[in-house]
């Protein structure tokens, strides 16, 4: 990795960090390290928990503190989809169950712009 690609990194990970953003689910532990994703906007932030928590009941959490993108909704009997938007800090939560074929937790996938 080259140095600039670092700071921006680095940068990113402080943006998500420190700047407000949306609620972390209560008691959902991290999944992965930070990561950084292209998007044709510019570079943005990301970071995936994990909680044993029902879909519904993550569901029903960031319902009440952000506005769902109501087009993004998916739910069948073998996978579940919900995305939040929150304005004031530039950032979305996609929640997702389930995360792959053989896990039964919901992923919750936190990015900002």
């Amino acid at each position: 990795m080259s140095l600039s690609a670092a700071r921006l990194a680095l940068a990113s990970v402080a943006l998500l960090v420190l700047a407000p953003g949306p609620p972390i689910y209560p008691g959902a532990k991290r999944d992965t390290p930070q990561a950084l994703i292209q998007k044709t906007s510019g570079v943005e932030a990301s970071a995936t928990y994990v909680t044993p928590d029902p879909f519904e009941k993550v569901d029903s959490f960031y319902r009440a503190h952000g506005a769902e993108d109501t087009g993004a909704r998916r739910i069948s009997a073998t996978s579940k989809r919900a995305l939040y938007w929150f304005a004031d800090s530039k950032s979305d939560v996609l929640v997702l169950w389930p995360k792959d074929g053989t896990s039964d937790q919901t992923s919750i996938v936190i990015s900002k712009e």
